[in-house]
């Protein structure tokens, strides 16, 4: 009972987080589908005591990823080939640096497949990756004194 529980109060703090994401994109006049950070939430709300979960890894990630993705704008252009190429050197990139989050490949896939501008790296991934790193931390916090304490 007490596992239910957790999941329970997990799958609330990601189902909130999207509803968030959501209401953020609508407010910046942003299409949902281009904001990166859906499985993201999927894996630091669902196991936030995860290696990649961790605010590092997050934010780390998701910068390196969607520089890698202007890397391969700048050199091959927008399109697929260009994609492909951003999605291996976020990889690598996330390799070297230990911060592994693979939710942040598609920042990799998208800014170049899209034709991205640099600004991106900004807002929204700076600015969505750390709201995201605090908001889980914060829910885990919170799981910890209200399942904890009951269960």
């Amino acid at each position: 009972m007490r596992q239910v529980a957790i999941w329970a109060y997990r799958a609330a703090g990601a189902g909130l987080a999207i509803a968030l994401m959501e209401a953020l994109a609508q407010f910046a006049e942003e299409p949902v589908v281009r904001i990166p950070f859906v499985t993201s939430i999927v894996l630091t709300l669902a196991l936030p005591e995860s290696e990649p979960a961790q605010p590092y890894a997050l934010i780390a990630g998701h910068l390196l990823s969607t520089l890698a993705g202007l890397v391969a704008l700048w050199c091959l252009g927008p399109g697929t080939t260009a994609a492909a190429v951003g999605v291996g050197l976020a990889t690598l990139l996330m390799l070297a640096a230990r911060a592994l989050h693979p939710p942040a490949g598609i920042d990799g896939f998208l800014v170049p497949l899209l034709g991205l501008p640099s600004s991106w790296i900004l807002n929204p991934v700076l600015c969505g990756a750390v709201m995201l790193a605090v908001y889980s931390r914060l829910w885990a916090l919170g799981e910890k004194r209200l399942l904890h304490r009951r269960l």
